[in-house]
């Protein structure tokens, strides 16, 4: 039996293809299994410890898209799902990973098949530096995502807010890596009733690192748009009076310029957030 050593090739965010995948007898069901491919996501100092301290390597299972990413996944903008560009491959691939896709492999076995020091990586490294940087942040994501208020989070589904903020960013999603709410101004109160209004205020964030101008150009349509959006849904009666959720400002501002200390009073909106009743929602400083 091939033993795991501390040179192994493998590193976090490297691709495990298809055929390793069939290979090790991981499949999923209902995806063309050419497509299915997989991501590393133990860290490289797990990687680099021998089978007897860390004996298993964990993938994250995923598949090339032939269509086009959507923005609502790009960005780690939802914590279960994301759609990402790699471009440290052979070729430039179009993916999709699941975060409840997990599988664990182990190092070394009894039977070569089943052992993960049997194969080598077989194409280049998955992702680049930023690529790699936006896979771990959507790791880590999944247990450190901030949650709105439940009310809050009710009324946004029931006025069609959080079902038409995801079509805004389907396609402009790549510009617009990030999306904060202020609610409240950042204190936990309890709101009952239509006219008990939810206060918000909302902050659109672009990308400078490849077409800034473009990227503007794209938050401030989200913005516009994000404005009527409110102004339709949560506007009612002859003086047009708010209802619900208050939008009081949205201001957009790009990655250069966002500060920590603005970070630390805003809460990161995710196409695919749950609220929870008895934790307040706390902070995260990811961008």
């Amino acid at each position: 039996m091939v033993s795991w050593s501390r040179s192994t090739p493998w590193r976090q965010g490297y691709i495990v293809d298809s055929e390793t995948l069939a290979q090790l007898g991981i499949t999923i069901d209902g995806d063309d299994q050419e497509k299915i491919i997989a991501a590393v996501a133990t860290h490289d100092c797990d990687l680099a410890q021998l089978a007897y301290g860390e004996p298993e390597v964990e993938l994250i299972l995923g598949k090339v898209l032939t269509d086009k990413l959507d923005g609502n996944y790009t960005h780690c903008k939802a914590a279960r799902r994301l759609h990402i560009e790699l471009t440290g491959t052979d070729e430039r691939l179009l993916c999709e990973f699941d975060a409840s896709k997990r599988v664990r492999v182990q190092k070394e076995h009894k039977d070569p098949s089943k052992a993960f020091v049997s194969y080598e990586p077989t194409r280049a490294a998955l992702m680049n530096g930023q690529e790699r940087s936006i896979f771990q942040r959507w790791l880590a994501a999944r247990y450190r995502r901030s949650s709105f208020p439940d009310e809050f989070d009710r009324r946004l589904r029931d006025t069609k807010v959080a079902d038409r903020l995801a079509r805004l960013f389907k396609e402009s999603g790549n510009h617009i890596p990030a999306v904060f709410f202020d609610v409240d101004q950042g204190t936990e109160r309890t709101r009952e009733g239509s006219d008990d209004l939810y206060e918000l205020a909302i902050l659109v964030l672009y990308k400078t690192d490849e077409d800034p101008e473009t990227a503007e150009e794209a938050a401030l349509a989200a913005a516009k748009a994000i404005d009527e959006l409110f102004l339709s849904r949560c506007r009612t009666g002859a003086n047009q009076a708010w209802e619900w959720i208050e939008l009081t400002e949205i201001n957009v501002i790009s990655d250069e310029a966002l500060t920590y200390g603005q970070s630390l009073n805003l809460i990161r909106w995710q196409a695919d957030y749950v609220s929870l009743r008895s934790d307040p929602a706390q902070p995260i400083f990811d961008v």
